[in-house]
């Protein structure tokens, strides 16, 4: 009925468990005239369809509809669906499919198919899987007419990774649409613990709330974690470690999410997945290409694994896994790239008042001296803001000797121990020569405020 892995469980092959709350949820938006599944490769979608058919004592009928990967003819999808409800009647000849003619006529078709779920009062079921893979602009149009015109005894379950360009809003105005979305496929932690359990899994709490965390609920990375998790002599080392770089992980998001895409969403992924989160402008820095911001709101509408931060929806980040993957295949395919994509995004975060993130890039260009310097100009304003525990892990950042002889590090060390109370454990005149850059033999920079303002203290 739906594409299922056939393999019998075991420690390699994670069984099922019953995730009762959603599928109520899927029960009662099956109420609706039409139900929309829309989520991410490996979010459960399929599974949740076959758990509830199997479901005991449904009474209904039930036409599915397996969409073949890039169908882009609509006559094969027309006869498809017309052949599912004709099989799910028990019409005479259910088991040929109907055969292609050239006077096709997408209208007719469609027309043929409302004919057929009309002819019959039973309660129906018309289920449509991987629709995302149907590019026919043809087909999408006459199947947005056949939803509004559903007989009353006639529902449709639509199951696909991206939204589609199916017009649906008169439906949703009429409450006659019901959608589960990525957010009401995520496991839950509760329901992490018992797959892990199901599996054979024994972890600790907080390893199992350590994968929820990584995987975000992930169906797909979920399974793929047990399957590496059987084999593991140290489970809870390897969940501590456990990434989008992992192997198993890594194969699967090639081949569903990355490799999908075309080359510039491809570049743009890579290139920007070196940042905690990105927003148009500073996508469009780092490819050397405008246009960024609508390809990551076509990435979100897609449920890429693409997160908008903000109601307005100019700032994204990537899933956990996935930014993994992303930054492991970065440094594959751009290597000598790397450093300079970080300066860009140091300066880009400078001139907008994102210190601690453009130190953290100008780190990882392997800029020390730069990096300290930009510590060292900041380091005061990061205190009064209350980050002298940042200044601590920025300081902690710096390898032994990476920096060049030169106030910058202990300025700014001096400053975040001024901010711990490290005045205590010093002479008053240590303190005044650790804090006055003019003991260094440098000229002072009036301009610098964090410089400035540990004069300021130093004075005081």
């Amino acid at each position: 009925m739906f594409r299922a892995d056939h393999r019998e469980p075991g420690p390699a092959a994670p069984r099922l468990i019953q995730r009762g709350e959603l599928l109520a949820s899927l029960d009662r938006a099956a109420q609706a005239k039409v139900t929309l599944i829309s989520a991410p490769a490996g979010s459960g979608k399929t599974s949740l369809l076959r758990a509830w058919a199997d479901g005991p004592g449904q009474p209904y009928r039930l036409a599915v509809v397996q969409v073949q990967r890039d169908q882009q003819d609509s006559q094969q999808f027309w006869l498809a669906v017309l052949g599912a409800i004709r099989k799910a009647n028990g019409t005479p000849g259910e088991g040929e499919q109907p055969a292609a003619t050239p006077g096709f006529s997408p209208g007719a078709i469609a027309d043929r198919v409302l004919a057929e779920l009309a002819g019959h009062r039973d309660r129906t079921f018309l289920v449509i899987d991987d629709l995302h893979e149907l590019t026919s602009p043809e087909a999408l149009a006459q199947l947005t007419r056949l939803l509004e015109k559903l007989p009353p005894h006639v529902h449709a379950i639509l199951a696909t990774r991206r939204s589609l360009p199916l017009r649906l809003h008169k439906l949703r105005l009429a409450g006659d649409l019901a959608e589960i979305r990525t957010a009401d496929l995520r496991f839950t932690q509760r329901e992490t613990r018992e797959f892990l359990e199901a599996s054979g899994i024994a972890l600790s709490e907080a390893g199992a709330a350590q994968l929820h965390q990584r995987t975000e609920g992930w169906a797909a990375g979920l399974r793929l974690a047990a399957i590496s998790l059987a084999s593991r002599p140290d489970p809870e080392r390897f969940v501590a470690e456990f990434s989008g770089s992992n192997r198993t992980v890594a194969e699967y998001l090639l081949a569903e999410m990355l490799e999908y895409q075309p080359d510039e969403v491809q570049q743009l992924l890579l290139r920007t997945s070196l940042l905690d989160r990105v927003n148009g402008e500073l996508a469009d820095l780092l490819t050397g290409h405008p246009g960024s911001e609508r390809i990551l709101l076509d990435l979100e509408d897609a449920n890429a694994f693409v997160v908008s931060l903000d109601p307005a929806r100019t700032w994204f980040r990537y899933h956990h896994l996935f930014a993994d993957l992303l930054r492991l295949e970065l440094r594959r395919r751009l290597p000598e790239q790397v450093p300079t994509l970080h300066r860009l995004a140091a300066g880009w975060l400078t001139e907008h008042g994102e210190v601690v993130d453009a130190i953290r890039h100008t780190q990882a260009a392997g800029d020390w001296s730069d990096a300290a310097r930009l510590l060292a100009d900041h380091s005061f304003g990061l205190t009064l803001d209350g980050q002298a525990q940042t200044i601590q892990t920025l300081l902690r950042a710096f390898p032994p000797g990476a920096v060049t002889e030169g106030p910058d590090i202990p300025l700014a060390r001096a400053t975040s121990e001024v901010a711990r109370g490290g005045w205590t454990r010093r002479p008053p005149t240590d303190r005044g020569r650790s804090l006055d850059r003019r003991d260094s033999g440098r000229p002072p920079a009036p301009s610098r405020g964090g410089d400035r303002g540990a004069e300021t203290v130093a004075g005081a």
